[in-house]
């Protein structure tokens, strides 16, 4: 499915392709890219008056027929398709809440120096498309409703009673899940929404953290312990700590949990078969590996020590363990078929 806010980006998107081919014709630009342009500007104002108001079915229809001879382009931009346009579907109440993170670069790892250890090495220049992701951990009441629905087994020797999350903490992030836990519920969900959820992969996490500067906390470079749940003895509330968000809003992005990514670390506790720089393409991001393939986690929990509790800080474990600080966040792409 592709909702307007899909359509929309991937409009501007071949719109700045095509002003920059403009741009590279200097004084005589060709007319056919420039009535494409003036095209694309149309598109684009009548999707955003579109976002702005609430369609029924026969608008969406009104709307594709006043699109599809204003997307049509021959200067080999990516061809946009209109036959998969769907209205969108309100968020579910049990749904995590996600952020933008638009596409770019951004720097990722630790510098040489006393900032990391070798694995978080060297620092480097990712860049990424744009994609969504939560802007907490999941929560036990979102949890519960999947466990509900599912009648998936719900965590251990964590205060839950059979479906139902501890007294108390409905709003702290569910731990003791195991990555296959967490990718269950991102099935799950996908099911349930129409929207295709998925853990976020390393790189993903951590530009959501620290956004494109390399900062070392998601609030800055100086520690400030009112900035989130580190050094105690349980969880928080995933709004307990406002002040310690990204540059994008996200939150919890470091302490209270651990959370899973997407991403392989290797069969070898001590050597990584992918080391940096990320690459997305060279099998770290294969998640149907067979075996005792461990999975990188990222983030810090509440029990973490200073030294745990940073951007760039990796962990990593077996999927099967389900450990009391580690939970996850859910990421959707961006970049489906139109």
């Amino acid at each position: 499915m592709t909702t307007l806010k899909d359509l929309l980006l991937r409009t501007q998107k071949n719109l700045l392709i095509l002003k920059e081919r403009e741009a590279k014709q200097a004084s005589t630009p060709d007319l056919r890219l420039l009535n494409e342009i003036d095209d694309h500007q149309t598109a684009i104002e009548l999707i955003q008056a579109a976002l702005s108001s609430e369609l029924a079915e026969a608008d969406l229809m009104a709307l594709k027929d006043s699109l599809r001879p204003l997307l049509v382009a021959d200067n080999n931009v990516e061809r946009v398709e209109l036959g998969e346009l769907k209205l969108a579907i309100p968020p579910l109440r049990f749904e995590p809440e996600t952020i933008l993170i638009p596409a770019g670069s951004f720097l990722m790892g630790s510098p040489d120096g006393k900032n990391g250890p070798p694995a978080e090495r060297p620092q480097h220049q990712i860049e990424l498309a744009a994609y969504q992701i939560g802007k907490y951990p999941v929560t036990n009441e979102q949890y519960a409703e999947f466990i509900k629905q599912s009648k998936h087994r719900p965590p251990q020797k964590v205060g839950w009673l059979g479906p139902t999350p501890p007294k108390q903490k409905p709003d702290h992030p569910v731990v003791a899940v195991s990555w296959y836990d967490a990718l269950a519920y991102c099935a799950w969900l996908s099911q349930q929404t129409g929207r295709a959820y998925r853990l976020p992969t390393e790189a993903e996490w951590e530009k959501a953290a620290r956004g494109t500067d390399g900062r070392i906390y998601p609030w800055g470079n100086n520690w400030d312990a009112n900035c989130c749940n580190g050094t105690s003895s349980q969880t928080t509330p995933v709004t307990a700590y406002p002040a310690g968000q990204s540059p994008y809003g996200c939150c919890d992005m470091i302490g209270n949990v651990w959370e899973w990514t997407s991403t392989l670390w290797g069969p070898d506790w001590q050597r990584s078969d992918y080391t940096y720089p990320y690459r997305p393409d060279d099998g770290r991001e294969n998640g149907s590996a067979a075996g005792t393939v461990y999975r990188l986690f990222r983030g810090g929990a509440f029990d973490d020590e200073l030294s745990q509790l940073r951007c760039a800080a990796r962990r990593w474990y077996a999927p099967d363990h389900a450990g009391k600080t580690r939970g996850f966040r859910v990421a959707l792409s961006l970049e489906g078929s139109i």
